[in-house]
């Protein structure tokens, strides 16, 4: 009895023992976490969104527990229109890239997060080692809201084989409006003699932004105050005089295309043709046209006037509060904008790095890489001056660029009188309430422009939020 029961014992406690390795091999073993997935939103042509592309590569490789998805939008007003929906839907990305003159709008709504106070903590990234034009453009009720990127500005490109071909002497560092005229007239060409111009001097987009750089080189101001906008200045003495400079190369010395000749083919593809000498544009640019193919071409700065001038072009890292994702998102603001990420950016050509370091160092100032003056962009900080960034600004902008685009190509009924001079004051029939049309039926053209666009922003500016924190 004492055998047969050490022996049902023994059985069972076999037995049990095998049920309980049946049952540890029963439970599957814990797998590495899920990577943490994000979105990037961001706007830009090919060119610009292949760099972001290698941008997130790198970040992933040393970050292989987050996974950034990219969503390129090739048009800046459909990357706007987007994000609103988004943000308006509930869905907005994790990041966005946005021009300081835009995020206004979404800051004002309070549904982004305050980057500043992350960016104090950071152990990769300080505030000190930006370019403090950049980053004061992004401050929005006094507090540091996103990150600035870049701290791009306008420059003149031109199209070196064309000037040495035409034996148009190339831009001076210190060169005057009368020079910039003159230059661009020189280029101005009817090859062929068949009455059309083939070869253009000049080019811009007719837009508020692109007006101010001259407004302040004559001493003028765009708004009354950039930090709290409340009414334009465009018919003062001194930003009259730079609207007349900038139609009279339209209207009388006929050295930029017409407006068909700007909707048929776009300034960009005009100067990498071949058939236009300057154009003016931002950093941006850089990347398309170092991909085409035996252009050579450079930068120079704006000219100057009474006082050097240009205009910031800063995009900046933007986080939505709703994201489930904000730890990993600013890793990847950390990476972007830190030594590795914006050195890769600066390579691409796209950026001018707004961390110092880097714009001050061989990756963006490459002498074998084009613009062989990359310098330019960065003298030009000395001299940058900001739009306004409040919450209405880019419905300012939007509203305006219409009637500027308009002002600049519509040519009043019996032609121009600008080749003779004109009166730079108000006549009492040019009140608020005339039509644009109505007022160059009278031809004053260069004061047409302030009475429509006062009369078109006016009530924009004053339905704005007070703004709280303003220098």
């Amino acid at each position: 009895m004492r055998w047969t029961a050490t022996l049902a014992l023994t059985g069972l406690a076999l037995l049990g023992g095998c049920k309980r390795e049946e049952k540890a091999a029963e439970v599957p073993k814990a797998g590495p976490p899920a990577p943490t997935e994000l979105t990037l939103q961001l706007f830009g042509d090919p060119a610009e969104v292949g760099g972001y592309r290698q941008l997130i590569t790198a970040f992933e490789a040393k970050n292989p527990d987050v996974k950034v998805r990219l969503v390129p939008i090739g048009k800046q007003k459909d990357h706007m229109a987007k994000l609103t929906t988004a943000f308006s839907g509930g869905t907005p990305p994790d990041l966005f890239l946005l021009n300081y003159r835009r995020f206004g709008q979404f800051a004002a709504k309070g549904v982004l997060e305050p980057l500043g106070p992350r960016l104090e903590k950071s152990t990769v990234l300080k505030e000190r080692d930006l370019y403090p034009q950049a980053v004061e453009a992004f401050r929005f009720n006094g507090a540091l809201t996103c990150i600035p990127q870049n701290v791009s500005s306008l420059v003149v490109y031109w199209n070196r084989g064309l000037f040495q071909r035409l034996g148009v002497p190339p831009p001076k560092p210190d060169w005057t409006w009368d020079d910039f005229r003159a230059t661009a007239q020189a280029l101005t060409r009817d090859e062929d003699g068949d009455g059309r111009v083939d070869v253009h001097g000049l080019a811009f987009e007719p837009t508020l932004s692109r007006l101010a750089p001259f407004i302040w080189q004559a001493g003028g101001d765009v708004v009354n105050d950039v930090n709290d906008p409340r009414h334009l200045e465009l018919l003062n003495s001194t930003s009259l005089e730079a609207l007349r400079f900038v139609l009279r190369l339209q209207r009388v010395f006929k050295v930029t295309p017409t407006l068909e000749e700007a909707k048929s083919e776009n300034h960009e593809a005009r100067f990498a043709a071949g058939r236009l000498g300057m154009h003016l544009n931002s950093r941006r640019l850089v990347p398309t046209l170092r991909d085409v193919p035996g252009l050579d071409w450079d930068v120079a700065s704006l000219p100057r006037h009474h006082k050097v001038a240009t205009v910031l072009h800063s995009d900046a890292y933007c986080m939505s509060k709703a994201s489930q994702a904000k730890d990993a998102a600013f890793r990847f603001v950390e990476f972007a904008l830190g030594p590795v990420g914006a050195e890769l950016v600066a390579r691409g050509g796209r950026t001018v790095p707004s961390l110092r370091t880097v714009a001050e160092g061989p990756a963006f100032l490459d002498p074998n890489q084009r613009p062989a003056s990359a310098r330019v962009f960065l003298d030009s900080i000395l001299h940058i001056r900001r739009l306004p960034n409040v919450a209405v600004w880019n419905e300012v902008e939007t509203r305006a660029d219409a009637i500027v685009e308009e002002w600049f190509y519509t040519v009043p009924p019996g032609g121009t009188k600008l080749a003779a001079e004109d009166s730079n004051e108000v006549r009492p029939a040019q009140e608020a309430g005339g039509s644009m049309r109505r007022l160059l039926r009278q031809r004053d053209e260069v004061n047409t422009l302030g009475q429509e666009l006062n009369e078109a922003v006016q009530g924009i500016l004053d339905s704005a939020p007070p703004v709280h924190g303003a220098p």
